[in-house]
Formats: C-alpha cells, structure tokens, sequence
C-alpha cells in the first residue's frame, strides 16, 4: 500500500530527536558511543569485566560539609558496555578504610586479578609521606579486605609513591607508579600482595599516572604530564612511549628517552575536551585496546572531571588515538558476553 511520505520538516525534527537521545551519534556509525561516556566527577578510574559485568573504581571524593559531609572511600560503578554505567557503592567506609599514612586520601586505585583473587591497588599521599597498598576481593565487587602497605615512600627512599597500576609479562608481576616525583617500576610477588627486588626508574619528574601494555613483545608506557587542576585551562595531556623490556628504556619515535623527558603527544586538549590525562586501560576479547581517562567538558565544567573512553589505534607498532584529541562521538566497544 502506498503511503505519503512524511514532510522533510517531521524527518528532520524525527532525526534531532535520535541523536539527542542517542548523544549526538555519528549517522555513519550504527553501534557508537558519545563521551563523556559518565558526566559526572569520576576521578582517576579504572575498570574490570567480570561475567560481562564491567566495574569500574575511582578516588575518594567528598561533597558537603559539617553535618552534610559526605565521603565515598573508593566509588565504584558498573556498566553492562563500558558506555552506560551505575552508582554503586564505596569500596571501603570510615571505619575500614586504609590508615597506613595519617591524614591522607585513597586515590588512584588499580584492579587485576591475579591467583584468582582480586586485588585492588590504592595510593595514600600526604605533603611529606607516600605508599601504595593493597586490599583483596574474591569478586570484582568485594567485599575487599584491606592488606595494608606494599611499598612506602619511607620504606623505599624516593617520594611519590603513588598512582599504581599492576601489570603483567606473563612471567613477572609489576607495579608501576609514579607522582611528578620519577616513575618507578616494581616487581611483584607471584600472588600480587608484596614486593620483590629493586625499584627501577623508568620515566622523569615531568609525568603522573603512568600504565604499562604488554602488546606483541614491546611494553608500552602511557601517562599523564601537566596539571589536572583549573577545569578549562588544564594543561594535562596524556603522553606515550615504549620499550623492549620491562625496565626501559622507554622511547619516543623520535627515540627519545622518557627519563630525558620524551614522551610524544598521545592525546591533548582539544575544543570540546580540556586536560585529558590519569589513563588506565582495559583490553577487550575482541583484542581491542581502551584508554579509560579524565577530562574536563568544556559545556559541563562544574561537573568536574569526568570519565572518558577512546580505542588505541595501533600501526607498525605504535599507538596513537584518533586525531591525537578526546573523541566526542566513535564506533563503540564489541562486548561479548
């Protein structure tokens, strides 16, 4: 049966109402995703898939005041596709959390599984101390119970031991970490709860929040430079190199070394996006690799940092993110359940 088709004025208002609902999808992309894929103050993540369950932890963060204060010790939420996701509820409370370091904050948390245990790795950072512990799940979504300290500032003799990330080579567990202070590399025990051997320097005092992917024998290092602070004028930029070896040394493509402040562009500010930076990655089962990272909406900056998501594109070996900026609207994560 024929039928009169509708006035291009219906098609166009039909047309702005799905990509409102849809987040300014690209109509060249049937599956896509718009970031910032969580609009709200989601600070330092990162993210785990247990049973097609994505969990993702952040840094402690308080609202209010006096009787009002509200203080969430390691926030969590969940998401079935790593573009939605879910509040849900702190890691640890006033009385269970990590004490190691008086007066300090649980921030930049990392999640692996290791032994068949989950193991969440956490920062405790004041002015004049550091360290990094640990707490143990035996489901992505706890209860954890806090095993205290793995390494310290005190224990170790440098500062900024902080913002961890725990990878692995498939022979050796490493932590890597570092806060504008020198990122160090950290061999861990076969069960991921303690240190082993010397710590090694990988990267100058010009970086932050480094992490470490294993892919096709090379070590690929990313982290952050410049500062995270000041919302649309944050200089922070996500920076990359890589190396051969576990212990470096980490190059440019220019071949320049991290620990001489090499580091090419990853990813920085663009005019939608300020200040990208504090990346974590999470590897799909369709071999596809993500980094989960911060910035500032330009058009949502009260909003605080929030929780960002773009693919590493990979050619002759090196990575790079599409554009070199923080996309607004790309083909979306294949999830199998």
């Amino acid at each position: 049966m024929y039928k009169k088709p509708l006035p291009a004025i219906l098609l166009l208002t039909a047309a702005l109402i799905s990509c409102e609902r849809g987040g300014g999808i690209d109509p060249g992309v049937w599956n896509a995703y718009r970031n910032p894929v969580e609009q709200s103050d989601v600070q330092d993540p990162c993210v785990i898939e247990e049973d097609g369950v994505f969990y993702l932890f952040s840094s402690e963060l308080s609202s209010g005041s006096g009787a009002d204060l509200v203080e969430e010790f390691i926030p969590t939420m969940t998401s079935p596709n790593l573009t939605y996701w879910t509040t849900g509820t702190s890691v640890f409370d006033d009385i269970t959390k990590p004490k190691f370091i008086a007066g300090s904050k649980i921030t930049c948390p990392d999640i692996a599984k290791v032994g068949g245990k989950y193991l969440l790795y956490y920062s405790l950072s004041t002015n004049t101390a550091s360290g990094i512990g640990v707490a143990v799940a035996d489901f992505a979504s706890g209860p954890f119970t806090d095993k205290g300290a793995i390494i310290t500032s005190a224990g170790l003799g440098i500062q900024g031991v902080a913002s961890p990330f725990f990878f692995t080579d498939g022979t050796d567990n490493w932590l890597v970490f570092g806060n504008f202070k020198g990122i160090y590399l950290q061999k861990l025990s076969a069960d991921g709860l303690s240190a082993t051997g010397a710590t090694i320097q990988i990267a100058s005092d010009e970086f932050t929040a480094p992490a470490i992917l294993v892919k096709d024998g090379k070590y690929h290092l990313f982290l952050s430079s410049g500062n995270t602070a000041g919302g649309a004028s944050s200089t922070s930029r996500i920076r990359y190199g890589r190396a051969d070896r576990a212990a470096g040394p980490y190059l440019d493509r220019s071949l320049k070394d991290l620990l001489d402040n090499g580091g090419e562009v990853l990813m920085e500010t663009s005019v939608k996006f300020a200040g990208p930076g504090n990346a974590s990655l999470i590897s799909l089962a369709d071999g596809s690799n993500w980094l989960i990272y911060n910035a500032y909406d330009l058009s949502a900056i009260s909003k605080g940092r929030t929780l960002m998501m773009d693919r590493i594109e990979w050619k002759d070996g090196w990575a790079s993110v599409r554009g070199g900026i923080p996309s607004f609207s790309a083909e979306a994560p294949t999830i199998s359940n």
